[in-house]
């Protein structure tokens, strides 16, 4: 029992073991969005496509002028990434950049008068826009994970033509 254990365990240390950048990568990004993203590599690892799924608006405009009210408060954001990649050092530190597109759904306030008295009046906002990004990321030479942290700036089409929100974060992937 001892020796299957045993080979078990330098099984699992070789994969372990393996290179790092992988045709798909799975992680978490803590930032503005904070979500879950998915990322697959073409075959010469110089490009990729990325999806995310999160929270946005939950650090950086969480009360924002937007159209003729405010943002109080976050929402939720699906954007789509095409990424070039090149090699920075050594083949495990990389740095990327690209362009996509994003889906944001929040609510926004504005101020109503009904019966002489003043309230907010809270409206639903689907924006969609373009979205620029630059980023770093580690592959370690030991693990499947990656870490990264990037930059990005979403600029809105519709409805609120060329509102400009600053994103960015850091994250970690598992790469396989």
């Amino acid at each position: 029992m001892k020796k299957i254990i045993y080979v078990c365990c330098l099984l699992l240390c070789s994969f372990l073991a393996q290179a790092q950048q992988q045709k798909w990568a799975i992680g978490f990004k803590i930032g503005e969005p904070t979500g879950l993203n998915v990322r697959h590599y073409s075959r010469d690892d110089s490009r990729a496509l990325e999806a995310n799924f999160g929270i946005y608006g939950g650090i950086w405009g969480v009360r924002d002028s937007y159209k003729n009210g405010a943002f109080d408060g976050s929402g939720v954001v699906f954007n789509v990434k095409y990424l070039i990649h090149h090699q920075l050092i050594s083949s495990q530190l990389r740095y990327y950049y690209g362009i996509g597109g994003q889906l944001t759904s929040r609510r926004y306030y504005v101020d109503d008068v009904m019966n002489g008295k003043t309230y907010k009046k809270d409206i639903p906002a689907t924006g969609l826009g373009a979205l620029g990004t630059c980023g770093i990321e580690y592959f370690s030479p030991r693990s499947p994970l990656s870490v990264f942290a990037e930059a990005e700036l979403y600029v809105e089409l519709i409805p609120a033509f060329f509102y400009i929100h600053p994103q960015g974060g850091i994250g970690a992937r598992f790469n396989f």
